[in-house]
């Protein structure tokens, strides 16, 4: 007679991963999670916010006509994992490339603006450089390359190109994108691409001579946003996934059991396999004090500044003549509260009405650290002051926007650098357990959109 054997049937254990925080690193987590276990019953993802609506800094304010970005105005279209995302959530048709007129960027000196040279023609014409300058610039190909990974871009920047050019472009080209001292930002942590460069070619002038025009065009890509702002592209991830969101949800400090995370909220409990940590640094350290005090006091120790904007419309017969280009930067030399302005109605033609002038003015970073002891009035008149000394204007705005944050960007100088280090080293004790935000590997859209698609895709549990 055959042996018989009866198998009981075994249901799996379900595997359950936690997001916290819903900005664009948070929601690009959840999207490359329920792609990589689509179709697997067995799999439970949730995110949670501690805020009532998703997408962190990216907010665009739409009033009337107006579209006003609060954070960042757009990202770059070079970047393959961010246009494939877009694809997948059917934006491609909302996209809107930032108007090839407006490309021209200046440089404001002594309230006067100088546009940044493009071509050897406009870079031999540069008046604020003296010829003295322009020489030291072209011995560029000629400098010894440097060979320390902590050098800050001022520094690489005078050493390579004279300290007159570090000042006038570089300075200002930092305060621009980190709101930070270029003294303090490291070159290879911020600008990893260039850092690269410097060390395969020896000579960035070099590097760029075996460059054509189109390609060197393709690799630093073209300013594009979405019709209504980009807070499409949250708004569009928040609502496929809206059935795994949980919104004004605080949690607690995440404890670690044998082969799982307990993550508590003010009603809920959740034993989880993985964790996503999505949020900015010091909120991160208040998450993992109890499983690491060592990962906390890390997270601690990246510095953040505060950043102002404040959004200024006139009508087009306002200026003797309407500015023309992206915007300008000022330089630290300048001593000035104001960072620099973008000509947003340039950029995005559509953000107001044809006879009007959107102008976002960016205002504090570790320039002006005091920003947020000023009301939104004052800083609305501050910014009035710039454009009437700078542009030329005599009139009030007929329309303004503010915002602020006071930890608005985080700070990718020494101390981060050696913090990064740390964390690495400390999360590898703690298998599946990540910290995904703008303060690890780039402040981009791009970047933490990239950062979110290898974390996902490096876990194996």
């Amino acid at each position: 007679m055959p042996l018989r054997i009866k198998l009981s049937t075994i249901t799996p254990t379900p595997k359950r991963i936690v997001i916290i925080g819903g900005g664009i690193s948070g929601l690009a987590i959840l999207h490359y999670l329920k792609q990589k276990y689509a179709g697997c019953r067995d799999v439970e993802i949730f995110l949670l916010e501690k805020d009532a609506s998703l997408g962190g800094t990216i907010r665009s304010v739409v009033r009337g006509d107006y579209i006003f970005e609060v954070g960042p105005n757009g990202f770059l279209d070079s970047a393959p994992r961010t246009m494939e995302l877009v694809r997948d959530l059917g934006l491609s048709v909302e996209l809107v490339r930032s108007d090839p007129f407006s490309k021209m960027r200046y440089v404001a000196l002594d309230d006067t603006l100088h546009p940044v040279p493009t071509s050897l023609a406009q870079f031999l014409t540069f008046q604020p450089l003296s010829w003295g300058d322009k020489a030291r610039v072209f011995a560029e190909m000629f400098t010894p390359k440097g060979n320390d990974p902590d050098e800050s871009v001022y520094d690489f920047g005078v050493r390579r190109f004279g300290k007159k050019f570090a000042d006038i472009f570089l300075d200002p080209l930092v305060m621009g994108i980190y709101g930070g001292n270029a003294r303090d930002i490291v070159l290879k942590a911020a600008f990893g691409n260039i850092y690269q460069l410097e060390q395969q070619h020896g000579s960035l002038l070099k590097a760029m001579m075996k460059w054509p025009r189109a390609r060197m065009s393709s690799r630093l890509g073209t300013l594009v946003s979405f019709r209504r702002g980009q807070v499409q592209l949250t708004d569009s991830l928040a609502d496929r996934y809206k059935e795994s969101t949980r919104l004004n949800v605080q949690v607690n400090p995440v404890t670690r059991m044998p082969g799982y995370f307990v993550v508590t909220t003010t009603d809920t409990r959740y034993e989880v396999d993985e964790i996503f940590i999505c949020t900015p640094a010091y909120q991160a350290a208040l998450i993992v004090k109890e499983i690491s005090p060592s990962l906390a006091q890390n997270l601690e120790r990246i510095r953040y500044v505060p950043m102002a904007v404040v959004g200024l419309v006139f009508p087009c017969q306002a200026f003797a003549s309407p500015p023309s280009g992206f915007g300008y930067l000022i330089p630290s030399g300048a001593r000035k509260e104001i960072l620099g302005v973008l000509f947003e109605s340039n950029i995005f033609p559509s953000r107001c009405s044809d006879n009007e002038v959107l102008l976002r003015v960016m205002i504090g970073g570790s320039r002006y650290p005091e920003i947020l002891k000023k009301s939104c009035a004052e800083l609305t008149t501050l910014a009035c002051r710039e454009i009437q000394a700078t542009l030329g204007i005599d009139t009030a705005p007929i329309e303004t926007f503010y915002a602020a944050r006071l930890a608005a960007i985080p700070q990718y100088d020494r101390t981060y650098v050696e913090v990064e280090c740390q964390l690495e080293e400390e999360l590898r004790k703690w298998p599946g357990l990540h910290l995904i935000a703008n303060y690890r590997k780039g402040v981009s859209i791009n970047d933490c959109i990239e950062n979110a698609y290898q974390a996902v895709h490096a876990s194996s549990l």
